[in-house]
């Protein structure tokens, strides 16, 4: 039997796997002669008639199996270079959020639902089992990776027009002008030794792009009228760290 199952990977937590759970409960039924796998008083209703051919259940095994393939799926999600380093916490009430910004500014939003379409051939799991299960979630983590993208660069836009931190480049290739244009517009932090922290920095582009800027940039650094125009900006941004911080008022 050649059959398709289709689920959405949505729900609780901060990855939405519960789905998961119900794509194992019906793979885990081999389907021999599409016999039923029942538990409980259901199945001793079903002996007692002699309407069907009861398989044994392994609830246990299939919880198991449920938290290793999440455990798997998570760590593969989380190795993504944009998704990884974003911070993921788990919120089990609720179903609006609310978040402020230096300036006070609050936004409110609801809970974004993320369903991943995701199918499987029944014929796969009866001739490689869990293993062709666990691989075909390579598709569905392609998918739920691009789902996130979309929403962290909607969301990125949203909050750079707002704030007025958008930069149009009106068609112009990338240069430094632009590259310089971008930084005075982004609020740099400096270490106690007074040197930029620029850890939470992403320069994302398309692949095309980048292979032309990132050798530009490479120039950028033997560059000496580039390196010093950096210099400039990177003092005057120093002294507006100095005037926040100084400003800054401490909680007691």
């Amino acid at each position: 039997m050649n059959r398709q199952i289709t689920v959405s990977l949505g729900g609780s937590g901060p990855y939405g796997l519960t789905g998961m759970i119900h794509v194992i409960n019906r793979l885990w039924r081999p389907l021999y002669n599409e016999r039923l796998c029942l538990s409980g008083g259901r199945a001793r209703a079903l002996l007692a008639r002699k309407e069907a051919a009861i398989l044994p259940d392994f609830p246990a095994i299939k919880q198991r199996l449920l938290r290793l393939v999440s455990i798997g799926y998570r760590r593969r999600i989380n190795s993504d270079s944009l998704i990884g380093p974003i911070s993921a916490l788990p919120y089990f009430e609720g179903n609006r959020f609310a978040s402020g910004d230096v300036e006070g500014y609050i936004e409110s939003s609801p809970v974004e639902e993320k369903l991943i379409p995701y199918e499987i051939q029944r014929a796969a799991i009866l001739a490689r089992g869990v293993e062709a299960f666990i691989e075909s979630l390579k598709v569905a983590e392609q998918l739920h990776l691009a789902a996130l993208h979309e929403a962290l660069f909607r969301k990125h836009a949203e909050v750079t027009q707002r704030v007025g931190n958008a930069v149009d480049a009106q068609g112009k290739p990338f240069s430094a002008d632009l590259y310089f244009e971008m930084l005075e517009k982004i609020q740099v932090d400096f270490d106690s030794w007074g040197r930029p922290d620029t850890s939470g920095a992403r320069l994302v582009m398309h692949p095309d792009m980048a292979e032309r800027v990132v050798p530009m940039m490479a120039q950028w650094e033997n560059d000496t009228a580039f390196q010093q125009r950096y210099r400039d900006l990177m003092i005057r941004k120093r002294n507006e760290w100095r005037d926040r911080e100084s400003n800054r008022k401490l909680v007691d």
